[in-house]
């Protein structure tokens, strides 16, 4: 691959000290979660969505029992049309694992991987008894949640989270590093990965023009709402006409620093742990990225 040595004078001055050891500084998107909200996120609002149904409040559980069962339904039938397997986790398990046993049992390069399903606490609703009757109020119950984990051909390695109890709420995690590698291949650029970092790029310069390009790449509502729309069959039904409301709930920007060989770094790295651990307090942990320290653990309770 093409060597690149560091000349650019607006690197942090770490860089610039080790220049002659890095062969390339690659900033990119790595972690982003999205998450799609309906429009009934509050009790009042499920009432009247409720109301303009004919679903009455004495019939609620049943109601969303029943939404509940065709959401883990349509699930199952896209497990078994793509001939993936459906999997129900009856305790706390490591999912991504799990999910990387199967690709490299199964040699998946793209599509389904596989579908799994938990219950896991979710903000939701509840029945409760009031002056003039039933009401419905906030709740943090567990509820089913269907995970469907796939390989996209522009996203590369991806899943979508939906609970399947009221008010639906959907997640979408894309990997910032699965996307860039994507580009590449499709431009004929040589890298090398280890894990989730790039050791090796053949034109950082180039690879950093297209990772710039990730936030605005896009159409974001539109692609979110194709995968909300693939993962929820009630947008056909019982909740036609309404779209996801879409915000980013996490985002991770990471730095990755290209040196020469391992051996550039071997001298290097114990030296930056033996700082990180004499230097670094937990105050610094706990307010990364300018978050303001909280020195008062949360109440629990409703929000």
């Amino acid at each position: 691959m093409k060597r690149t040595r560091i000349a650019d004078p607006n690197l942090h001055p770490f860089c610039r000290k080790h220049s002659a050891h890095i062969t390339g500084v690659l900033s990119c998107f790595d972690r982003i979660i999205f998450k799609g909200y309906l429009p009934f996120c509050r009790p009042e609002v499920l009432s009247a969505f409720l109301w303009q149904r004919g679903v009455l409040l004495k019939d609620f559980k049943p109601f969303v029992s029943s939404c509940s069962e065709a959401i883990k339904n349509h699930a199952m039938s896209i497990a078994k049309k793509a001939a993936r397997p459906y999997l129900y986790l009856n305790r706390a398990k490591d999912k991504e694992a799990q999910v990387s046993a199967i690709v490299a049992r199964d040699q998946i390069t793209e599509g389904l991987i596989c579908v799994l399903a938990t219950l896991e606490q979710c903000p939701s609703f509840k029945l409760c008894s009031a002056a003039n009757g039933l009401k419905l109020s906030a709740a943090v119950p567990r509820c089913l949640c269907i995970y469907f984990y796939f390989i996209d051909r522009v996203f590369g390695r991806m899943h979508v989270r939906l609970q399947t109890w009221f008010p639906f709420t959907v997640q979408v995690y894309i990997n910032g590093h699965e996307w860039l590698a994507r580009q590449l291949d499709r431009h004929g650029i040589e890298y090398q990965r280890l894990d989730n970092a790039f050791i090796r790029l053949q034109d950082t310069r180039r690879v950093q023009r297209f990772a710039d390009r990730l936030a605005n790449h896009q159409n974001w509502p539109r692609v979110l709402g194709a995968l909300a729309r693939r993962a929820n069959p009630h947008l056909r039904g019982l909740l036609k006409g309404l779209s996801y409301y879409w915000i980013i709930d996490q985002a991770e920007y990471s730095t990755d620093i290209l040196f020469e060989d391992r051996a550039a770094l071997k001298g290097l790295y114990s030296k930056l742990l033996q700082h990180a651990t004499v230097c670094f307090s937990a105050e610094d942990v706990m307010s990364f990225l300018g978050r303001k320290l909280e020195r008062e653990l949360p109440r629990r309770g409703p929000h």
